[in-house]
């Protein structure tokens, strides 16, 4: 009875906190399409959605993280918890890949298209890739970072999915640094095939930088081998 009520707790905190800032940046871009201005939005927006959420959060490495760097940000995708930790506690100005379904969400969808984020088909390889290289433009303008999942799915029976190669080519083509987090305790506190919320503390951990200047399109499949043997070694000790 305990976990029924917090979890439509829950979920009534974070509708109203989708509500109240989604709607403030719908509101905002009919008159602002500087897309940095809904940055401190959208990070209140995933701090207000932490909030009743049942568990610590410990963050480890945030020295890799250079104030004023744009990344290309890579992490491990356990729950649909990822997204608030990762907008509301990294303190990185940042979009995400949403999936294309999220678009047709009520004022959701709309807020996160105005502000920036960029929705991709993952049926349709070669022409999401070409949107997002597209997308990615006018945010990195912006100084803006870009957060992918390169995993593509939370639902997984193993400790990290291979990945997609996307965002490496973004970060190839873009001469951006990969950051990669690596997360521990979403997966507990919300299974992927569960709506319930569970106690489980919050575990992330920044890993070093890669610098992908001396890297061409060619490497990008070294590269991503590189990013998931250093994330799978990272996961294994901190689920050890």
């Amino acid at each position: 009875m305990i976990k029924f009520i917090r979890t439509v707790y829950i979920y009534i905190h974070i509708y109203l906190g989708n509500f109240i800032f989604g709607g403030a940046i719908i509101l905002f871009s009919f008159f602002i399409r500087r897309i940095s201005f809904y940055n401190g939005i959208i990070t209140a927006w995933a701090k207000w959605a932490c909030l009743p959420l049942p568990g610590k959060c410990t963050i480890r490495g945030k020295e890799n993280i250079e104030p004023g760097k744009s990344y290309v940000i890579i992490s491990n995708h356990e729950s649909t918890v990822d997204v608030f930790y990762l907008l509301g506690k990294l303190n990185i100005p940042m979009r995400m890949v949403a999936k294309i379904e999220l678009e047709k969400s009520f004022i959701l969808g709309k807020a996160m298209d105005r502000s920036g984020f960029i929705f991709v088909d993952n049926k349709i390889k070669g022409k999401s890739i070409d949107h997002l290289n597209e997308r990615f433009e006018r945010i990195k303008k912006e100084g803006i970072s870009l957060m992918v999942f390169p995993e593509g799915s939370r639902f997984k029976d193993q400790l990290l999915s291979p990945f997609r190669s996307g965002a490496f080519v973004i970060a190839i083509k873009h001469d951006l640094p990969i950051l990669q987090v690596v997360m521990k305790g979403p997966r507990e506190m919300m299974p992927p095939d569960k709506k319930s919320f569970s106690r489980s503390d919050i575990e992330i951990e920044i890993l070093a930088p890669i610098d992908t200047s001396g890297y061409a399109y060619e490497d990008r499949h070294a590269l991503m081998e590189l990013c998931h043997k250093q994330m799978h070694d990272r996961l294994k000790k901190m689920h050890a």
